[in-house]
């Protein structure tokens, strides 16, 4: 997902030389694959979780039949989504702590 910039992290590993893990979904769940990447751009703020009534009511409104172990994928997906995210806002605020610890 892009940042408030724009960037997605992709792109800002790019930029400074760091390499990005390759994700390999298997065919079978790039369905889920792309159903959480859609959820997930509908957050109402930060790196919020998604809810089982989030992802219950985006089910009733696309139509989507899930299955109970999609709705396990989706969950396990976010919760290493947040992972990612709370890792990357640490190291964000660790970067900048010694930055001004060096002034």
């Amino acid at each position: 997902m892009a940042d408030e910039k724009g960037e997605t992290r992709r792109q800002r590993n790019e930029r400074f030389g760091a390499t990005s893990p390759e994700v390999e979904v298997p065919d079978q769940l790039l369905h889920v694959w792309d159903w959480f990447w859609e959820l997930s751009a509908r957050r109402r703020s930060g790196p919020e979780a998604l809810t089982f009534a989030d992802i219950g009511e985006w089910s009733r409104l696309r139509q989507v039949d899930l299955q109970p172990i999609e709705v396990e994928f989706l969950m396990a997906m976010d919760d290493a989504y947040l992972k990612a995210v709370r890792e990357d806002q640490e190291a964000a605020r660790q970067r900048a702590l010694d930055e001004s610890r060096s002034r």
